[in-house]
């Protein structure tokens, strides 16, 4: 079962990017795989390669981020980057998880997503589970590579028919490999692509950036989601008054756990 084996060139597949982001379009690229097999090398070596054909500036530092808020800054703000850049969201789980599809911060992120086509960026992230990504994001995704083993990628395209409900075929490719172990027959399959390892000087580089810019993540999906709960708090509190609630004040601040006056701060839209 290998008819359908095609080896394809990192540089081919930076190439693609290139031209696709240059046909007024954008390119978002999830890089799946088990911890240690080589998705960050992956992403880091395709946007060094998809840089050079679009002749815009890479670096650890400048186009790699693992928060919603630098992604925010990196698509739309006074300091976006360049069109045609290329940016490596090295955790797409902490930035588009799907048990988080309630997250404000999240529904925002997915919009800011869409505003990489008028930029015309190339997007490239990791996450173990392919399937953890929020729908949503699932949905806007170009192409999927799964790294396979240390130096071996595989590349799939989601369906472009209109009316399919399962774009990424998952449900038959599922079973197509668990008979076959191999994805060469599989739907969306495009080829494969062997790549190396990094060299020891931008393998220190990677971790040395990716530490401190990780660091600074630390509680970024819990801050975020205790801050979008007292929001809807909030939200509650004040269309009760609205609705003409009888419940005083001083009861539902200590229902709460809060004081009399951020109740009433609460009510005024103070806070």
């Amino acid at each position: 079962m290998t008819s359908n084996k095609r080896i394809e060139t990192l540089g081919n597949f930076a190439k693609l990017q290139a031209d696709i982001v240059k046909s007024d379009r954008w390119s978002l690229i999830a890089v799946s795989g088990e911890m240690g097999e080589g998705k960050s090398c992956f992403v880091d070596q395709l946007l060094t390669a998809c840089s050079k054909e679009t002749k815009t500036k890479f670096t650890l530092n400048g186009n790699m981020t693992y928060k919603r808020e630098e992604l925010n800054d990196y698509i739309d703000s006074k300091n976006q980057l360049p069109e045609h850049s290329g940016i490596n969201a090295d955790e797409l789980i902490s930035m588009f998880f799907k048990r988080n599809w309630y997250d404000r911060n999240q529904i925002n992120g997915v919009e800011l997503l869409n505003k990489c086509r008028d930029r015309h960026l190339i997007v490239a992230g990791c996450i173990p589970n392919f399937w953890d990504l929020d729908s949503a994001v699932l949905s806007v995704i170009r192409f999927w590579v799964h790294i396979h083993e240390r130096g071996r990628a595989w590349v799939f395209q989601k369906s472009r028919n209109p009316f399919a409900s399962d774009k990424w075929y998952k449900k038959d490719n599922e079973k197509k490999f668990k008979k076959h172990k191999i994805p060469y027959d599989c739907e969306g399959f495009l080829f494969e692509i062997h790549f190396p390892d990094w060299t020891p000087k931008r393998k220190k580089d990677y971790y040395s950036i990716r530490n401190v810019k990780r660091k600074n993540t630390e509680g970024q999906t819990v801050k975020e989601k205790f801050s979008g709960l007292k929001g809807q708090r909030n939200i509650l509190l004040r269309l009760l008054y609205t609705e003409g609630t009888k419940i005083k004040t001083s009861e539902l601040a200590t229902l709460l756990g809060m004081s009399i006056r951020m109740v009433q701060y609460i009510k005024e839209g103070v806070v």
